[in-house]
Formats: C-alpha cells, structure tokens, sequence
C-alpha cells in the first residue's frame, strides 16, 4: 500500500518546503545571480507521490510566500501576495497559495502521464525542465489578472526566463528530482518502506508512543517560541542602547522576521524527528526480523511467548465477550510427510501452512512456529466461535488445494478462549489439550475449549 508508507516522505517534502522557504537553501544569492530553489519540493512530490501531494507541497510553498510577503520591508511589487499588504485579501490568498496549489497540481500531472510512458527518466528530465516555466507563467498570469496594476502578464515568463540564473537552476532542479527519483526506486529504499509498512501493520514489532511524542512536539514548539520571543526582546534593548527607537512598523518587522526564523527551526525539527522515528521503525523491524522462524517466517516460540504475554496484558476483558483467542496446530501424519516424500518436500508443507495461515489469521493476532509441524496463533481483539469456524474453515481448504501426489494435507486444530486470570502459558496448554482431542476424533477436525459451546 503505497500511500500510507508515502505519508512519511510527504510530511518531510512539507517540512523541506518550510524550511527552505525560511532559509538560504531556497534562495542562494551570489552575484550577480539568485538560483531558486523553493519550488524543488513541490517538483519531487508530483514526481515521487502523485498530483495531491504536489497540491499540498505547494500550498505550503504559498502560505510561506504570503507570510513573507507580510512585512514592511518588502518591495513594492511583492505587496499583491499580502492579504494584509495588498488591500484585496481574497485575491492575495489566490494568488499566494491558489497559484501555487494548482501549480503542484498540474506538475503532478504531467509527472505522472511522464513515468507512464515508453521513457519515463527523458520524459521526467523534460517535466522537470519546464517547472519553473510553468510556474512562472501561472503566477504571472494569475497576477495580471487579479492585480491589473501589477503590468504582470504572461509575457513576463520570457523575462525570468532571459535572467541569467534560469540554466543553472534549471540544471540544478533536473539533477535533483532525477536523483531522488533513482534513490526512491532504489532496491535498498523500497526494502527500507516495506519494513516501515509492516511494522505500520504490526504494531507488536514498533509500539509508538504518540502521547509522548506529541508531549516532545509541544514543549519543542514551546521552546521555540520562547527563543523566539527572547531574541526579539533581546534586539529592541540592544538597539535602544546603541540610542536607536524602534517604530510601530519596525517592531513589527523585527517580530515579523523571529516568526521566520521559528518556523525554519520547527520544519527542521520536524524533518529530523521523521527520520529518527523512521530509523527507530527500521531497527525495531530488523530485532524482529532476527528472531522470526527461519523456514516460515513466522515468530520463533520464544518470540511469540513474548510478545503473546505482552499483548495479553494489555487486553481489557468486557463481561459477556470473547477478547480474542489462542489456537494450535499441527500437520496430520507429518512424520509419514517427511519418510514417503522426503524433508524438502516435508518443507514445502511447512511453508504452506505458514502462508495459509497468514492469510486467514494474519491480520487478526500474532502467528509462530513452536518447532517442528507445530504452529499457534493468538488473537487479541475480540471474535466470536462462528467468527474463528469461518476463518479455520478457509484456512482448511487452502490446505486441501497443498496436494502430495493425490493426497490433501490435513491439520488438526485447538482454540481456547481467552479468560481473564489465565495466564499465557495456561492458554498454551488448555490449547495443546484440545489439540490432543481433535487428534483422538479422527484428525482433520477443530476442537473448541468449553466456554465456546
């Protein structure tokens, strides 16, 4: 599922968006040029996520122009992206943010008619190269438009595009996208978010505090604050007594700035917090990994106690409801398996019940291997005995379709309830008991503990 392992790198484009809106990185200025960068984020998330994404990257990227534009100290010409400059508030906001959301999304667009056809990276260059262009002569157009008086029109695209830093930021944007568009293709990059995904699907592997993450968040956004705050009145006692006395509007603009300075440090802070989050997920993954059953890929019988007595705990039993249940299993007749077929066949097996298993039980709870034909599971949400027959009763006819010449393999199944007061252990061997039963009325049989009757 792509978009929600994608929401990570969204987040980031939107916080690399602010931060280079507030910082040298998205206006480097060496005489006699001025190479633009800003809008490089909106380009990646239209190549790299799809036209909504790019929508949202550059709302950001006007909302962070308007604010900007908000100041006293601006030129004249910058006062239309000011709904408090410009004296037209509605047509400020359109051609602050509206300009540069349908910018993204157009861009959005042609990326993705680029990478469908015959030569996605020629077609992706070409997308690239035009960015600035496009988004130019939106804003441009949007502009004479809104603000007549402006003298803005479509024709002044050809005067950005005559300055003398358009080639180099041009170069510069296409090097950029066509590098993060290989990186994010990359073999080593779709591993690392497909680990992120699973542990986003398996919460037993990761456990995110979002309490105190979203604590960490505040007090951060606090402290900025206050460090802002601090150095604005820091500036007016400095500047009193070197005998200079700040004006309504230069107390503003000094105020205005600190704003600045505080959002690039947050967008910063975010970018970094993703990344720790992101690489926390990936080690987390990579411990369970370790200790998953190498055959099947399922827990080993360690893990799976552990984890099994962790998520028992955190159960919160309700009178008259099943919370979940714990169930084992073993191949009918395996030991025949493994001397008439021979192990590697006897593997196969292993390997069948694993993913059939998966498929009817994988969303619901935890899966292990204990060892040999021996596999449990343990659900922890509530489910009901017509629940689990309809899931066991599909897990064994999958297992019929695993043939071994002209013969189905068959398991023999145990489920007990969880109670409260068991112990994890207590549903193991209530569990194993009914296994035993199942085994005694002819294999091929699911045999429920006492309170499901």
């Amino acid at each position: 599922m792509e978009c929600k392992r994608d929401h990570y790198l969204l987040w980031m484009l939107v916080a690399l968006e602010l931060f280079m809106s507030f910082s040298f990185l998205g206006y480097v200025h060496i005489e006699p040029i001025s190479i633009t960068f800003v809008y490089i984020p909106v380009l990646i998330a239209g190549c790299l996520l799809g036209p909504g994404e790019a929508a949202l990257v550059g709302t950001i990227f006007g909302a962070a122009s308007m604010w900007k534009a908000s100041a006293f100290y601006i030129a004249a010409g910058d006062t239309f992206f000011s709904p408090l400059m410009s004296g037209k508030p509605v047509e400020s906001l359109l051609l602050s943010i509206g300009t540069r959301a349908l910018f993204g999304f157009t861009v959005g667009l042609l990326y993705k008619l680029a990478k469908s056809g015959p030569h996605p990276i020629i077609s992706i260059v070409l997308v690239t190269s035009v960015g600035r262009t496009l988004h130019s002569a939106i804003v441009y157009i949007f502009m004479g438009a809104l603000f007549p008086e402006s003298g803005a029109s479509l024709a002044s695209t050809f005067s950005d595009a005559a300055r003398l830093d358009f080639p180099i930021s041009v170069l510069a944007a296409d090097a950029i996208v066509l590098l993060c568009w290989n990186i994010y293709r990359s073999e080593y990059i779709r591993c690392f978010l497909n680990r992120i995904r699973l542990v986003d699907s398996a919460r037993h592997i990761y456990v995110h505090n979002r309490r105190l993450m979203g604590l960490l968040l505040a007090l951060t956004l606090a402290a900025s604050i206050s460090v802002a705050f601090y150095f604005t009145s820091r500036i007016r006692s400095v500047m009193q007594r070197y005998g200079v006395i700040l004006t309504v509007q230069m107390a503003y603009d000094v105020v205005h700035l600190q704003i600045q300075f505080l959002f690039g440090i947050l967008s910063l802070t975010v970018l970094v917090v993703i990344v720790i989050v992101l690489q926390l997920k990936n080690f987390g993954y990579l411990y369970y990994e370790a200790r998953l059953d190498g055959l099947t890929g399922l827990l080993s019988r360690r893990q799976f106690f552990q984890t099994g007595e962790s998520l028992l705990a955190s159960i919160v039993f309700e009178e008259d409801e099943f919370c979940g249940c714990f169930i084992i299993l073993d191949v009918d007749s395996f030991k025949q398996i493994n001397d008439r077929f021979g192990h590697p066949e006897g593997d196969r097996v292993l390997k069948k019940v694993a993913e059939a298993l998966h498929q009817a039980l994988g969303d619901r709870g935890i899966l292990g291997r204990l060892g040999g034909d021996e596999f449990v599971a343990f659900i922890h949400t509530p489910i009901s005995r017509e629940e689990i027959e309809s899931l066991l009763k599909g897990f064994k006819k999958q297992m019929r379709e695993v043939r071994l010449q002209d013969q189905p393999v068959t398991c023999s199944i145990g489920v007990i309830p969880v109670e409260q007061g068991l112990r994890f252990d207590d549903l193991y061997h209530g569990a194993d008991r009914l296994l035993y039963e199942a085994k005694k009325q002819g294999k091929d049989q699911f045999v429920f503990g006492y309170r499901y009757h």
